[in-house]
Protein backbone atom coordinates (compact mmCIF):
# COMPACT_ATOMS: atom_id res chain seq x y z
CA UNK A 1 0.00 0.00 0.00
CA UNK A 2 1.22 3.78 -1.06
CA UNK A 3 2.05 6.05 1.97
CA UNK A 4 2.62 9.58 1.38
CA UNK A 5 4.24 11.97 4.21
CA UNK A 6 3.81 15.54 4.42
CA UNK A 7 6.37 17.50 6.19
CA UNK A 8 6.43 20.72 6.89
CA UNK A 9 10.01 22.65 7.35
CA UNK A 10 12.28 23.53 10.11
CA UNK A 11 11.75 26.28 12.44
CA UNK A 12 13.02 29.54 10.36
CA UNK A 13 15.02 31.89 11.52
CA UNK A 14 12.23 34.54 13.25
CA UNK A 15 13.53 38.24 13.40
CA UNK A 16 16.59 37.36 11.54
CA UNK A 17 17.81 39.21 8.62
CA UNK A 18 17.31 36.26 6.49
CA UNK A 19 14.21 34.54 7.87
CA UNK A 20 14.21 32.39 4.93
CA UNK A 21 16.75 29.75 7.02
CA UNK A 22 16.61 27.39 9.76
CA UNK A 23 17.16 28.49 13.29
CA UNK A 24 19.74 26.44 15.15
CA UNK A 25 16.36 24.21 16.65
CA UNK A 26 15.21 24.31 12.95
CA UNK A 27 18.83 22.38 12.32
CA UNK A 28 17.92 20.51 15.28
CA UNK A 29 14.05 19.38 13.68
CA UNK A 30 15.38 18.23 10.61
CA UNK A 31 18.04 16.16 12.23
CA UNK A 32 15.55 14.51 14.15
CA UNK A 33 13.24 13.84 11.48
CA UNK A 34 15.93 11.86 9.51
CA UNK A 35 16.88 9.77 12.70
CA UNK A 36 13.22 9.36 12.58
CA UNK A 37 12.97 8.19 8.79
CA UNK A 38 15.95 6.28 9.50
CA UNK A 39 15.27 4.21 12.58
CA UNK A 40 12.02 3.68 11.03
CA UNK A 41 13.66 2.34 8.09
CA UNK A 42 11.70 4.43 5.42
CA UNK A 43 12.85 4.18 1.95
CA UNK A 44 11.09 7.22 -0.56
CA UNK A 45 10.73 6.35 -4.11
CA UNK A 46 10.14 9.82 -4.41
CA UNK A 47 10.46 13.47 -2.51
CA UNK A 48 8.79 16.76 -3.49
CA UNK A 49 10.56 19.79 -1.71
CA UNK A 50 9.72 23.57 -2.20
CA UNK A 51 12.29 25.86 -3.69
CA UNK A 52 12.67 28.24 -0.56
CA UNK A 53 16.35 27.77 1.18
CA UNK A 54 14.25 26.68 4.64
CA UNK A 55 12.67 24.21 2.59
CA UNK A 56 15.85 22.49 0.93
CA UNK A 57 17.55 22.93 4.52
CA UNK A 58 15.04 20.94 6.19
CA UNK A 59 15.55 17.48 3.30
Amino acid sequence: MSEIYFVRHGQASLGAKNYDKLSDLGWQQARWLGEHFRDQDLNFDRIVVGDMRRHRETL
